[in-house]
């Protein structure tokens, strides 16, 4: 039974955490739900992420004891802040494996039914009645932390005295198996006790004096309504000085009761006799951002819960870390000082904090390169391998629609898309077409947090004040494929989506590129999507509901004649319009792009002497580089720096006479962006292959496509005629075509809104906005391109 928890100091009633109100019984779906996730929970764990968030706490604890008098970080306390689905839950239980204790807590909401579940006790007594003073909730986390040391303490003790060697890890092992095992009655039993003990030491923690509360007015400002009048105060000020209480004495206590109790775990040195920096006990929350939560009493529970840690951490040595886990941002803004103002990011007296730790992992489940053949890549037994462990975790015990639907939930964070939803509209655009969003918007930071947040957007790294993050969708070709279906479901779902995308390159918030590249991202791609869904063979995935065998085909991935999809891209006189060798030598070549990926190098960089070699710094054969984007049916956008060309796509030959090896099999398609006001038709005559830094030599002919879409529209087609004896190691079919119409582009005609909007992008391009030119003449040599270099350029 489920009491409420009503605690008394002295004769003031502190509070009482209410019952939660009461939910509806959860549906047989919603378990069903619960149940796979826990079957994807307790999957074999792939991949080396524990390693290294395992050496991150083990750094972290180094750099804690500083090198001077004064210990350079505020607390013992990190966070792990990453998208859903990409195994933070699992980082933290399987700590256990290297021998850390891991305490493991589920804060999410009541209603959310999620696996983990959430843990009652601790969701209770740190996110529900917040609304609380800040010396009643600070009364709380004293208690909370207390109890947990203590119950820590006995449940730990009791299973060393029980050994007969001094070894202390078989006894965490025991411990660790049942704590961290979601469904144990040890858990709940651990928790009980924490609840017991924390009532007891909350009614012995003294309270301030009514006078002496902080707060204590309802109508008192809240920390935001006071910002203005705070000027210059210092945080630090006496006089800012949230109250002392008692409580700070009783974890503190109980803390070091723990060590010395435990001093077996906690007091181990290595051979150096230097005390040893290796994790010994974490303590995670996970789903923690409603401790991020602004209460009306002005303050947020994860500043208390940091004062909290630092108040029996700050003098000690030993690795007793508490983490953080979250999709938000804002579970790292916490400041950490005693008396804390939200507006504040900085711990006091320049005691820092630590960057949130990132690094999960990605293509754990992939398959070897080498063991799926090139034919078979638009398999759902394969795509579902890439990109975060997830997916691929579900695989055994649930149906391909499951899965399906599950990712359409996360990625618009709703349960169907709205087109016309801001939010949705451009995530299921960004993860197919790698939308570039500008830094210096207003709604950059909102928009880039929500959508890691809540639309599986993924964060690779954080500034070390943490202000910035660096953000993005990464190569994830089932997501690709999940969003492809949503933009096509309707038929009217495409022109509202890419309506979005015009507001928004209109405001400036998305970047359409410098020379055109996120137009011709959306044409070509778009191009394949509406070809492929003219008429779809009988058996493929094509929509949320498939229930059939892994091994059909999404059709997002499957591969496409390159004859065809030139034709439906510039028309059916397109192959009249060379000599017939041409549709010839590409009569077995075939595409099969469902998502854009950026390079921040160039296709061939130069190589470093072998002394100076490295893995870092190894490049793949240019066969092995295009094989590889084929089977996660990946196209690239090149980097600005990429001299020649702009993008590329693979190309496969399914020709018997090339081998059974799929790295000879193989070639590209190099696409080359204008947008300026000049026509550039003669460019396309210096696209080449063997350029230094392209490097893609073969025997197979490939496609150089110019796109001149800010000019007049034409069409031309050149493929040189093979002569006997021909090596064809640069034979090319190069296609210059200008001018975004029907003209040029006639599948656009059956699209009128697609051409409107791709048209209204181009329109744009010719603007050449004054601010664009601005900034790049202040970077004046940062490229070797005119607009960094010409100053003259800003009296044209």
């Amino acid at each position: 039974m489920d009491v409420p928890l009503l605690t008394v100091a002295g004769n003031a009633e502190i509070f009482q955490i209410p019952q939660t109100s009461d939910l509806p019984a959860p549906s047989s779906q919603d378990e069903d739900r619960s149940n796979f996730l826990y079957d994807s929970f307790i999957r074999p764990y792939v991949g080396k992420a524990v390693d290294s968030f395992y050496e991150y706490l083990k750094n972290n604890n180094m750099k804690f004891k500083g090198d001077g008098l004064e210990r350079p970080y505020y607390a013992k306390f990190c966070s792990i802040v990453q998208s859903s689905g990409t195994g933070k839950s699992r980082l933290m239980t399987e700590l256990r494996k290297k021998g850390v204790i891991v305490l493991y807590m589920n804060l999410r909401g009541p209603s959310d039914r999620g696996f983990p579940m959430r843990d009652l006790v601790p969701a209770r007594i740190l996110t529900e009645d917040t609304d609380c003073t800040r010396a009643e909730y600070t009364a709380r986390c004293y208690a909370f932390f207390t109890a947990t040391f203590q119950t820590l303490q006995e449940d730990l003790n009791s299973k060393l005295l029980r050994l007969r060697s001094g070894n202390p890890n078989p006894a965490i092992k025991i411990w660790n198996d049942q704590m961290c095992n979601m469904c144990s009655e040890a858990r709940v039993e651990f928790f009980q006790k924490v609840r017991s003990r924390y009532q007891e030491t909350l009614t012995k923690i003294k309270m301030p004096k009514p006078e002496e509360k902080t707060n204590a007015d309802p109508a008192a400002p809240t920390a935001e309504e006071t910002a203005a009048q705070l000027g210059s105060i210092s945080i630090t000020d006496e006089k800012n000085m949230a109250p002392k209480l008692e409580g700070e004495s009783f974890v503190t206590t109980s803390y070091d009761n723990m060590l010395r109790v435990l001093r077996r775990i906690f007091s181990e040195k290595d051979e150096d006799k230097v005390s040893n920096n290796d994790p010994k006990l974490v303590i995670a929350f996970d789903e923690a951002h409603p401790l991020s939560n602004m209460s009306r009493r002005g303050f947020r529970p994860l500043h208390i819960i940091g004062r909290t840690i630092n108040s029996y951490s700050k003098n000690s040595d030993a690795s007793v870390w508490v983490v953080f886990a979250s999709t938000t941002s804002q579970v790292v803004d916490f400041s950490a000082p005693q008396s804390i103002h939200d507006s504040l990011r900085v711990a006091v007296a320049g005691q820092l904090l630590y960057p949130p730790y990132t690094h999960l992992g990605w293509d754990q489940n992939a398959d070897p390169l080498s063991g799926t053949s090139a034919n078979d890549v638009a398999r759902f037994d394969h795509i579902v391998g890439f990109g975060r462990p997830l997916w691929k975790s579900l695989v055994e015990k649930r149906v391909i629609a499951e899965i399906l639907r599950l990712a359409a939930q996360k990625l618009c964070k709703s349960k169907s898309f709205d087109p016309n939803d801001t939010n949705q509209a451009l995530v299921v655009l960004s993860q197919r077409f790698g939308l570039d969003i500008c830094f210096g918007h207003p709604d950059a930071v909102s928009y880039l947090e929500k959508a890691v947040a809540s639309h599986l957007r993924v964060c690779f790294s954080t500034t070390e004040d943490r202000m910035w993050a660096f953000t993005g969708y990464p190569s994830e070709p089932l997501l690709s494929c999940v969003a492809a279906i949503l933009l096509h479901r309707m038929p009217t779902n495409l022109g509202l989506a890419l309506g979005v995308l015009k507001r928004k390159v209109d405001g400036g918030m998305v970047e359409i590129g410098q020379s055109g590249e996120l137009t011709s991202r959306l044409l070509l791609l778009l191009a394949k999507d509406l070809l492929i869904r003219q008429d779809p063979p009988k058996g493929v995935i094509q929509d949320l509901h498939y229930e059939g065998s892994g091994e059909a085909e999404l059709i997002d991935c499957q591969k496409v004649s390159v004859i065809d999809f030139l034709e439906y891209l510039l028309g059916e006189t397109f192959w009249s319009r060379t000599v017939k060798e041409a549709k010839v030598a590409f009569q077995h070549a075939y595409i099969n792009f469902s998502h854009w990926v950026s390079m921040t190098d160039l296709i061939s960089p130069r190589v470093p002497d072998e002394t100076d070699a490295d893995l870092s710094s190894a490049t793949c054969s240019a066969e092995e580089w295009t094989l590889r984007h084929w089977h996660r049916t990946s196209a690239v956008q090149c980097c600005h720096l990429q001299p020649l060309v702009d993008k590329m796509i693979p190309i496969y030959f399914e020709d018997p006479a090339l081998g059974s090896d799929d790295l000879n099999r193989v070639s590209q398609m190099f696409i080359s962006d204008k947008a300026g006001k000049n026509r550039n038709e003669e460019d396309l005559g210096f696209v080449t292959r063997k350029h230094d830094s392209i490097q893609c030599l073969s025997n197979l002919p490939y496609i150089a496509l110019l796109l001149d879409l800010n000019v007049k529209t034409k069409l031309t087609v050149t493929f040189p005629e093979k002569e006997p004896n021909h090596v064809e190691t640069d034979r090319c079919l190069r296609i210059y075509a200008s001018g975004i119409s029907e003209t040029t582009f006639p599948f656009l005609g059956q699209h009128p809104d697609v051409g409107r909007e791709l048209h209204g992008l181009v329109s744009r391009q010719k603007e050449a906005p004054s601010q664009s030119i601005l900034e790049a003449l202040v970077k004046f040599g940062s490229t070797a391109r005119l607009r960094n270099l010409q100053w003259e350029l800003q009296d044209a």
